[in-house]
């Protein structure tokens, strides 16, 4: 494998984190000193971003990110602690090797072809004329005109790693079919109601979801809110015990 996959912490159990589109593995250092003594942990950059931008087969979608978890799980059971996109490869991982996966965090992910979710927007972004521009605009916001120009030419490179996944999790066939999915799920949402369509969709493959409200903490609850996205993680253990 070559991606670079940091350790960290003691116990029992082990939690591998998996960030979102523009994003990194070290975004979760946050949740993890939050869990130091409590879980081994690992994380890294996805394929296409950060220390692993130039690795082989970037940009790649949702099969190959897939392919890489599992490899950073190395044969050993895990508790998949994901955010966002990063979810979609944690699914994907679940439902291809579950003796692998003990549970799943998931935080906002979303699962495009889940009946019911609008994807409206993210399709718009695809089907521009422009998608990496259009994608870091949705991404970034007012974010992007306080970079400076070395932080906006590195995330216009990584732009082409956002626009395949997106566009590999919209493909005619799914990537993976939620119905074989068969391990429980903590899912987080500072909104749960916006996310129904997709937690409805999970439960149709999992044997339990349960489903947390992380009230005012936005998007990006592991940068937002370490705490509260440590006390999902925390959940974990005892969901996949039940």
């Amino acid at each position: 494998m070559d991606l670079e996959v940091t350790e960290r912490g003691t116990g029992d159990e082990l939690v591998v984190f998996v960030h979102g589109v523009l994003d990194r593995g070290s975004s979760f250092r946050r949740v993890a000193e939050q869990l130091d003594g409590e879980c081994r942990m690992r994380w890294y950059d996805r394929r296409g971003y950060g220390t692993s931008f130039g690795a082989a087969g970037a940009p790649s979608g949702v099969d190959g990110h897939v392919d890489d978890l599992l490899a950073v799980l190395d044969g050993q059971r895990a508790v998949l602690a994901a955010h966002s996109f990063g979810g979609v490869t944690a699914l994907g991982a679940a439902v291809r090797a579950p003796d692998l996966v003990g549970a799943l965090v998931l935080y906002e992910t979303v699962t495009a072809w889940a009946p019911g979710w609008d994807d409206r927007v993210m399709r718009g972004v695809l089907g521009g004329g422009d998608p990496e521009a259009a994608g870091l605009d949705l991404m970034l916001g007012h974010r992007w005109e306080s970079l400076d120009a070395d932080a906006k030419a590195q995330w216009q490179r990584e732009a082409a790693a956002f626009v395949a996944e997106e566009r590999s999790a919209r493909a005619v066939t799914p990537p993976f079919d939620i119905t074989e999915l068969c391990v429980p799920v903590v899912y987080g949402a500072s909104d749960p109601h916006i996310m129904a369509p997709v937690i409805d969709h999970l439960r149709t493959g999992s044997p339990r979801v349960e489903v947390v409200p992380v009230s005012d903490a936005g998007h990006n609850a592991h940068r937002s809110a370490p705490d509260a996205y440590a006390d999902l993680v925390r959940r974990a253990p005892s969901i996949a015990r039940g």
